[in-house]
């Protein structure tokens, strides 16, 4: 016979495998969440209850409402796969699983803190193996424990005595998913760690566990390090802020070991950038707008065009992709040249939490979103002890400043899921109306300086989303024509720093140490003409590059000069899981006549059904002493 509580039982056991085994793959948390909820309807069904919609779910809700008032306003009716099935309505159902906030008591929570502790460290173990594992870990298990030719590779860190050492990405299929579930499941780690230490009697007694949640704290640290998740580092820095607000630790206590944690960093990330080139990717492209590998100066581009065209009602859910071509198509009709930057450009979200809210919901996701913010920002500050195992949260709406975090479902549901398990502070009527008493009785004069109506941490992120917000339109008002670059490379295809300064210069460029020859590849332009909605054609003007002859610094110019003229392929190769194909259709010696040199191709003489790439490559040769690299001169469409 089925008691009373029976199937509210089932919930908590579901609830409890969900958190537990999300870091392992997200089709078995969908499950585990989705009966959570089922059997928890079905207990308030038996039981005759309503549900308790907590403050936070019910501003979700309203979120997601408001991605479907374009489509009502444009279409006047729902489409029920265009609108919601397949767009990011979808998603509302995990949402649900806060109403577990109101049904589960404060014993319950802390034992589903438990399984989150679990969870960490079965993150932590597969990201271990993941490190050394020469297959990415799903498709590898999915594939029934196999490699299948042509599945994408994790990307190699270094090689140590012959050890091959890659991104660290656990289950998940990209890094940053597995930075965002270290930056929600890591907290509860650490927590159990500063538990442990903070007494001599505790430490000295279990000293054993003691050490095992300390070692996996430092190698849960290090994973996080290695995962290059810079939006994550950015997340846990700010929050770092909240944190020390919260708990306001003396100064000279933590003096020594904040001193020791930033040595510690700098040492590594000096180390690591040295001698990693994707380490040192990484960090460069923090500082640069004109990255081929992020594209986020064009996201942010489309973006503003979105949002000054459609900021009171939005675009509605599902149509981001389409309103993104949309807006790319003019710039390239006047720049042909950015096409490739534009396809390549992802599609599917703004990169930005808040900003693609915005976008889809207009003003009325502006107020639901800072709404929800609200309500999980007064709810965390009011569980003061259990801020620092929250503290993921904070650094998930933080990183989302820089990707779509809440739009990836391995963070959504565990984001949720850790929101449903904080303790409710719930007081007798008693302490609420001497509460109240209390709150009449001051008499300040800012509502700033009371915790109970504006939150820190909500001032501080409010603060946070509109600097980059700020930071980011400023960056976007970049000219698209002063987006166009073309890009040197060496013969293995490194970056190739010296070969760009000659691009475009205003005088010959001297090179350090006297080379005899020096070789470089040049990008050059496409041989068809296309936009996003339209078939390839071959370009009818031709291709041309121009090497100027400076006579004042002829004596230290190249005595022989070779230019290759190269084909390498045009597809998005992060899609295609492969590195664009290039080959070298013919070589040309120029003579040295004292003048410049213009190399022009045809692009009806190299026929092909995909547009390509027709490079350059450029090899020079001296004589003399103190060489110098000639000045190139290329225009955007290589006119």
């Amino acid at each position: 016979m089925i008691g009373k509580e029976t199937f509210h039982t089932v919930s908590f056991v579901f609830l409890w495998l969900f958190l537990a085994f999300s870091p392992f793959s997200i089709s078995l948390s969908q499950i585990f969440a989705s009966l959570s909820l089922f059997f928890l309807f079905l207990h308030q069904i038996k039981n005759k209850e309503l549900p308790k919609f907590p403050n936070a779910l019910l501003f979700w809700i309203g979120l997601y409402i408001s991605f479907l008032i374009f489509p009502l306003i444009e279409y006047q009716q729902i489409h029920w796969k265009k609108d919601i099935v397949k767009t990011e309505f979808g998603d509302l159902w995990m949402a649900f699983l806060l109403l577990h906030e109101t049904s589960l008591t404060n014993l319950q929570k802390k034992k589903l803190q438990k399984a989150v502790l679990l969870g960490s460290i079965f993150l932590i173990l597969s990201g271990l193996v993941s490190l050394f594992f020469h297959y990415r870990l799903a498709p590898y298990v999915m594939d029934g424990f196999r490699y299948i030719e042509g599945k994408r590779l994790p990307h190699l860190l270094a090689n140590l005595n012959g050890i091959s050492i890659y991104l660290p990405i656990g289950f998940q299929s990209t890094h940053l998913t597995y930075g965002g579930l270290l930056a929600l499941y890591l907290p509860s780690l650490w927590e159990k760690t500063f538990v442990l230490f903070q007494k001599k009697q505790i430490r000295i007694h279990f000293w054993k566990v003691s050490l095992v949640f300390f070692s996996f704290s430092l190698l849960g640290f290090f994973l996080l390090f290695l995962n290059q998740s810079r939006s994550i580092w950015i997340g846990f820095l700010v929050s770092s802020i909240l944190l020390y607000q919260n708990r306001k630790p003396s100064l000279k206590k933590i003096l020594p070991w904040l001193v020791f944690g930033i040595f510690l960093i700098l040492t590594m990330l000096i180390i690591f950038y040295h001698t990693n080139w994707i380490f040192q990717r990484a960090i460069d492209d923090i500082f640069t707008k004109r990255s081929l590998e992020n594209q986020r100066i064009w996201i942010h581009k489309i973006n503003f065009i979105l949002i000054r065209e459609n900021y009171l009602f939005g675009i509605g859910a599902g149509n981001y992709g389409e309103r993104f071509i949309d807006s790319a198509i003019p710039i390239i009709d006047q720049f042909p040249e950015l096409y490739y930057d534009l396809f390549i450009t992802p599609k599917s979200h703004a990169h930005f939490d808040f900003l693609h809210d915005i976008l889809l919901g207009g003003s009325f996701a502006f107020i639901f979103f800072m709404s929800f913010l609200w309500g999980i920002c007064k709810h965390i500050e009011s569980t003061r002890k259990q801020f620092l195992f929250s503290i993921g949260i904070f650094v998930v709406l933080i990183a989302g400043s820089f990707q779509c975090y809440l739009l990836d479902d391995e963070v959504l549901l565990p984001f949720m899921g850790l929101l449903s398990i904080l303790p409710q502070l719930r007081k007798n009527k008693l302490d609420l109306h001497s509460t109240i008493k209390d709150q009449l009785g001051k008499r300040s004069t800012t509502v700033f300086q009371n915790r109970n109506y504006i939150p820190v941490s909500f001032g501080m992120i409010l603060l946070w989303l509109f600097s980059s917000l700020t930071v980011t339109y400023l960056w976007s008002q970049t000219e698209d024509k002063d987006l166009v670059i073309h890009r040197t490379r060496s013969k293995d295809n490194f970056p190739s720093p010296f070969s760009q300064k000659s691009i475009g210069a205003e005088f010959p460029i001297p090179l350090p140490g006297n080379p005899k020859e020096w070789y470089f590849k040049l990008s050059g332009c496409l041989d068809k003409e296309v936009n996003l909605r339209t078939k390839p054609v071959i370009r009818k003007k031709p291709i041309q590059v121009k090497i100027l002859w400076d006579k004042e610094f002829e004596k230290h110019l190249p005595n022989s000069i070779r230019v290759e003229i190269r084909k390498r392929e045009s597809f998005d190769q992060d899609k295609e899981y492969k590195v664009h194909g290039e080959r070298v259709l013919k070589t040309i010696s120029l003579p040295i006549t004292g003048k410049d040199h213009l190399v022009s191709i045809d692009p009806s003489d190299m026929l092909q059904e995909a547009p390509e790439f027709v490079d350059f490559g450029f090899w020079y040769e001296w004589e003399g002493k103190e060489p110098y690299l000639p000045r190139i001169e290329i225009s955007g469409n290589c006119e």
